[in-house]
């Protein structure tokens, strides 16, 4: 059986991201202006879940990436054998996730 390990973990949580991400668009609407719609057929601005300037439409749907990343790390810390017994603090495990692997 595979070790799971805390870079398995975030690797998998950063395609949760994706993911979720992809799901959303953000239509420009007039100006710096738009809107978010699921990303299927029905995009008019009648169908839009949020509005707001562009960039806070952005932020609308990183933010349920991100999100999705995190539950999928709560989800699987069980598995990750140095996280059992308390060997990582909370902010020694941010620290780990946020390092970008070279």
């Amino acid at each position: 059986m595979e070790t799971i390990t805390l870079d398995n973990v975030v690797t998998r949580a950063a395609a949760e991201c994706i993911d979720e991400r992809e799901r959303y668009l953000v239509i420009f609407t007039h100006g710096v202006s738009g809107y978010v719609c699921r990303n299927a057929e029905a995009t008019d601005e009648s169908q839009a879940l949020y509005k707001g300037l562009y960039r806070d439409c952005q932020i609308w749907i990183e933010r349920r990436g991100i999100a999705a990343a995190l539950r999928y790390v709560l989800k699987h810390l069980k598995d990750i054998p140095e996280m059992n017994g308390g060997q990582l603090s909370l902010e020694e495990l941010l620290a780990r996730i946020s390092q970008i692997p070279k």
